[in-house]
């Protein structure tokens, strides 16, 4: 049941009991010609109707502010309410106009959209770490004014998230991971052109994934399907070491960062696997193979070996 249902027949009966009390008191003392202070009893009777009435307001506020939050809010801070008040519907309609804008297509990048990666030597001294940084910083903002964004009133065209990051902070990231070191700035929500680019640091250690001729995958081709069908199993085998690498090689360069690796297969080296199958002319195991060391950073380099025994 709501407070109000409550409250007002209280108060009404409150009220309703004290107006009686005054007006028997105020009775009593104009038949009895009673005197406060001296003054004349019509005047007293006077003074207690008006007290009367007041015993009434503080008693009813009294009452209100007790039982309700809401009622204090209303008369103690209803300036600093509408504040915010006023406050959140700029908000609202600042976003609701962001909306507008990401709806019309003016996105210079997606949320978790790669800006710019490089690979630093976390083992070199701090200064020269702070270097490689700042120039993997100034190719990135570089970058980034390409695509529209453009610096915030502070002169920055990053703003780093979280706001308590700082450059310094990610230069002893670096330094403490003591091994090559993949630094990767990856915008962190939907930012149309015309704004500053907020950014997250992602730090990878480079290291081996794959030595080369390891196999990333394999299945069986029929050899004695149509020339684009055995090309279209080929790179399905080449999508499926793709996924299987996908959280260990990184994704390609400027490209969303949760999606898997691209597997980058040689034209000359696909012609070859296709030549082959169709000169054997049945179903026989293929291998998907590193033709290099892979490491995180990529690329994902493959190859195809058909295994005609």
């Amino acid at each position: 049941m709501e407070l109000g249902a409550l409250l007002i027949p209280l108060l009404i009966v409150i009220s309703g009991a004290i107006a009686l009390a005054g007006n028997a008191v105020g009775r009593g003392i104009g038949r009895r010609r009673l005197s406060l202070f001296g003054l004349r009893p019509r005047t007293t009777a006077q003074i207690i109707t008006v007290f009367t009435g007041i015993l009434i307001t503080v008693t009813t506020l009294v009452a209100v502010l007790a039982l309700s939050r809401e009622a204090r809010v209303a008369l103690f801070r209803l300036n600093e309410v509408l504040s915010e008040t006023r406050r959140l519907e700029n908000e609202i309609k600042a976003q609701e106009d962001r909306l507008r804008q990401l709806a019309l297509g003016d996105i210079a990048y997606l949320n978790n959209q790669e800006v710019v990666r490089d690979v630093i030597d976390g083992r070199a001294a701090p200064a020269t770490v702070r270097q490689r940084l700042d120039v993997l910083v100034e190719r990135g903002e570089e970058i980034a004014r390409d695509a529209g964004i453009v610096a915030d009133a502070s002169g920055n065209t990053f703003i780093l998230v979280p706001p308590n990051l700082t450059w310094d902070a990610v230069v002893s990231l670096i330094t403490q991971r003591e091994a090559d070191t993949v630094v990767r700035l990856v915008a962190s929500q939907n930012t149309l052109r015309g704004e500053a680019l907020p950014v997250y640091v992602q730090l990878f250690d480079n290291r081996l994934i794959y030595r080369r001729g390891a196999v990333l995958a394999s299945g069986r081709v029929d050899g004695t399907a149509a020339r684009e069908a055995i090309v279209a199993s080929l790179f399905r085998l080449a999508d499926d070491a793709a996924r299987a690498a996908r959280g260990k090689v990184l994704s390609p360069p400027f490209t969303i960062v949760t999606t898997p690796p691209n597997a980058v297969v040689g034209i000359e080296d696909s012609q070859r696997a296709v030549s082959r199958l169709q000169t054997l002319r049945r179903t026989v195991p293929v291998r998907v193979v590193a033709t290099e060391d892979v490491r995180t950073v990529g690329p994902l380099s493959v190859r195809f070996v058909v295994v005609d025994r």
